[in-house]
Parts: C-alpha cells; sequence; structure tokens
C-alpha cells in the first residue's frame, strides 16, 4: 500500500490518488484501491514512461480514469480484463483552460514514447486512453467514437480526420 497523497517516484507531477479517485466506485461504496504491490509499480511505471513525459511537454494533464478494480469494472460496463485493472492504462485529457488540442498530446505519444495501446475515445473533444506494459509496447492506434468501435487506424488517417472535423466545426 502506498501513501496515497504521495508523488509517485520519478513523475513527480503526480500522486497516487489521482489513479484510484473514482466517482463512480464513491457512489458505490466499491473499493478501487489496488491490493498488491505489482500493480502499484505499473501505476509508478505508467507514469514515469508515458504520463510525465507528457506533462513535461504540455503542463497539466488530468487523469479521468486510472486504476479501476474488476468490481468497478463491472459497474461502469468496462472490459475485466481491461489494462486498467492492472494499473497499465490511464485515460487522460488536456485541461480546457489550456486551448490544447487532443489530437497535439497524440502526435506527441505516437512519435516520442513507447506505449501499448493508444486509443483516441470521443475524438477530437473527447480523451485519450494510452497504456504501457514493461513488457509488451505494440504501439496499437485505435479510435472509438460513434462510427468507429475500437477500430485501429493510422496516425496519417487520425490526423486527417481530425482536420476534417476542424474544417466542418
Amino acid at each position: 500500500m502506498r501513501n496515497l497523497n504521495s508523488i509517485i517516484p520519478k513523475a513527480p507531477n503526480f500522486k497516487y490518488y489521482e489513479f484510484i479517485k473514482s466517482q463512480t466506485a464513491f457512489r458505490l461504496g466499491i473499493n478501487n484501491i489496488p491490493e498488491y504491490n505489482w500493480i502499484w509499480e505499473n501505476i509508478e511505471i505508467l507514469s514515469k514512461e508515458i504520463l510525465q513525459p507528457i506533462r513535461d511537454n504540455f503542463g497539466p494533464i488530468r487523469i479521468s480514469s486510472g486504476y479501476r478494480s474488476i468490481p468497478l469494472c463491472i459497474a461502469i460496463g468496462s472490459d475485466q480484463n481491461s489494462a486498467h485493472t492492472v494499473g497499465e492504462a490511464a485515460d487522460i485529457e488536456p485541461f480546457f483552460f489550456l486551448n490544447i488540442p487532443l489530437m497535439d498530446i497524440i502526435n506527441y505519444i505516437y512519435d516520442n514514447l513507447s506505449f501499448r495501446e493508444m486509443i483516441a475515445e470521443y475524438f477530437p473533444l473527447g480523451w485519450v486512453h494510452i497504456s504501457y506494459s514493461k513488457n509488451r509496447n505494440d504501439r496499437i492506434l485505435k479510435l472509438k467514437d460513434k462510427e468507429n468501435d475500437y477500430e485501429e487506424i493510422d496516425i496519417k488517417s487520425l490526423n486527417k480526420l481530425y482536420l476534417k472535423t476542424c474544417d466542418n466545426g
């Protein structure tokens, strides 16, 4: 168990509580605190390898969903085998007042970081699901929105879609 208010080693802009905070878990009385040390270690690795570099490049980012216990995954209709359940994934978004396009964060991750899976969810105004595994980083890019259900996409196509969306909006 970690001190939830402590700064994560090698990720000085993040604290453990950011990964376990869940309004749904709180409302439903679901325990959303990892019970195994290796899950905490995965959170630390994800923070160091993915989230801190994003923070260093763009400024503050919001973790909208980090660790999810299996009961929490069930409650929200998520996959019980999600990388969230082992501390290897986070859903992130820029703070709106910083006016950073989500596509800028996606391009930065794609061009500069190793990752297992990145999902542009409800793009371009949604969030990014990013997972990192110390054992396997396949660099899979997917799109989830009204027309696409976790469809694999290449970065050029995603950028074209973003430009098209911006031109129409």
